[in-house]
């Protein structure tokens, strides 16, 4: 009887250590779990400081960039820059009938609201330079890592969004504003001068709607052959409206956007087609056009109907200097240019009269020729008083001239000076 007393208390033991020596190796295996968690959220922590100290870094980086400290980064666009951009516009003349008769610029632009623009331009152009547009805050960090992986495949490629480039064209950041101490590095150069644009573009997207964005951008881009803004150049190259611009039009302007001078589309048409082609097929990825669509645009020529619009382009280009002139001193009191202010310059001239008026003068001096063919015949006009041809006449007075002038300093020679002048030259 006791025998089993004792046994019993001894299993009992035994079950009672076997428990104890579970809790304890759960106890321990608690221990071990708990330092794992503690070991990897301290590995967190410190991940998560490292992040934090690096971002407060670069905004304090942004921040000294910004306000060009120890004049080391140059000059940004300001506040007041940005909300109250300067851009060279031309002035338009129009006479008493409400036609427009000229334009003054030095740079051919003429701006357009966003109701103007056709919204598949405004699709392709997003689809083509900026797919993240609407979702970004100035800066597309997808688009940055995705090229980041393209270099380091060799397939270099820009990741500049919409309102970086606008910063670049509009604010002319790369070359209107100062470059500082750091500019005489040449990598180092590039890095502050993207980054530059990055905080422009980031106060761009603070003041700007996305659509004035898109409109600010396309007035202010390049087309070549001193085309600025969408609205001119839809007039020049196929003398439309943005907002009529057919699919294949669309396509060819806004592959111009990535090198207008590569795929200037008089001088380079065989490259500017191939460009179009690349956007029309955007076009077709977008399901703006179809497939049969994009097939046959892209066999079709560019279909350029262009107009060269100079300063003498238009009606009555004596009587607008006359304008011109006429308001020079009213410019400078008001601190304005013509070429450059977007001025609106209402005449009293009537286009319907004035054309008759160069009709009239025309005949006439279809008349005046004859009469002059008939009385001079083969002779020379150039006389004396005493009627007798004044010899080397047109030779003397060329070298009167101040381009002969001109030519004879660059030249050194009078032979080949004058050689120069007999080649014939735009006027």
């Amino acid at each position: 009887m006791l025998k089993d007393i004792f046994a019993r208390i001894k299993l009992k033991a035994i079950l009672l250590r076997a428990k104890l020596w579970n809790i304890l190796s759960q106890f321990k295996q608690w221990r071990q779990a708990r330092k794992e968690i503690n070991k990897k959220r301290r590995l967190y922590i410190r991940v998560l400081r490292t992040v934090a100290f690096a971002f407060i870094f670069f905004l304090l980086f942004l921040l000294l960039m910004n306000i060009n400290f120890l004049w080391l980064f140059g000059r940004s666009p300001r506040i007041s820059d940005i909300r109250n951009p300067q851009q060279s516009v031309a002035s338009e003349v129009f006479s008493a009938d409400g036609k427009m008769i000229g334009r003054f610029f030095k740079e051919n632009r003429t701006p357009v609201d966003f109701s103007e623009l056709s919204p598949m331009l405004v699709k392709t152009l997003i689809a083509t330079e900026d797919q993240h547009f609407y979702s970004h805050f100035g800066i597309d960090f997808k688009g940055l890592l995705s090229a980041f992986r393209d270099w380091f495949k060799g397939n270099y490629r820009g990741a500049s969004t919409i309102s970086q480039q606008l910063i670049k064209n509009m604010y002319k950041s790369r070359t209107a504003y100062s470059k500082g101490l750091l500019e005489y590095i040449p990598y180092v150069r590039v890095v502050v001068m993207k980054m530059k644009e990055w905080i422009g573009a980031f106060k761009i997207e603070v003041f700007y709607s996305k659509e004035e964005i898109l409109a600010m951008y396309l007035n202010t881009v390049d087309f070549s052959n001193n085309t600025f803004g969408i609205k001119t150049a839809a007039r020049v190259y196929f003398g439309t409206t943005p907002s009529k611009l057919k699919p294949e039009h669309i396509a060819m302007l806004v592959g111009m956007l990535k090198a207008p001078t590569t795929y200037n589309p008089l001088r380079k048409p065989e490259k500017c087609t191939k460009r179009r082609n690349v956007v029309l097929k955007v076009m077709q990825r977008e399901k703006l056009i179809t497939e049969k669509e994009c097939d046959s645009l892209s066999a079709l020529p560019l279909g350029i109907n262009y107009s060269d619009e100079d300063l003498s382009y238009g009606q009555a280009p004596y009587f607008r200097m006359a304008v011109a002139n006429a308001i020079e001193n009213w410019c400078k009191d008001n601190k304005l240019d013509i070429y450059t202010s977007g001025l609106k310059i209402y005449t009293t001239i009537d286009t319907r009269m004035q054309k008759y008026a160069e009709e009239a003068v025309k005949n006439q001096m279809d008349f005046l020729q004859r009469e002059f063919n008939r009385h001079w015949g083969n002779e020379n006009p150039w006389r004396d008083a005493s009627y007798r041809e004044i010899p080397n006449f047109i030779r003397s007075n060329a070298m009167e001239s101040g381009r002969y002038k001109a030519l004879r300093k660059i030249t050194g020679s009078q032979d080949s000076a004058l050689a120069l002048m007999t080649k014939p030259i735009q006027m």
